[in-house]
């Protein structure tokens, strides 16, 4: 994987992390949603994993927010 493509992983994570903090849910809230593990959670918010649009959409639904907010230049 090239370095831009981690950074743009990472940055959707950090947002997607930030995001989860704002509506003070943890990552087990946001997991117990959308029935996903925990360290596949953890994985996307660390930019370590390229989450799938369907997961990532699940995600902003858990978080009550637009799919959008997760590309946001904001970290």
């Amino acid at each position: 994987m090239k370095n831009s493509d981690k950074n743009y992983l990472e940055k959707v994570g950090q947002n997607i992390a930030r995001l989860r903090r704002e509506k003070e849910m943890s990552q087990m809230d946001v997991c117990a949603i959308i029935d996903m593990d925990k360290p596949n959670l953890s994985a996307i918010e660390n930019g370590r994993q390229n989450a799938t649009i369907l997961t990532l959409k699940k995600i902003a639904n858990a978080l009550e927010v637009d799919v959008s907010s997760f590309f946001s230049p904001t970290v």
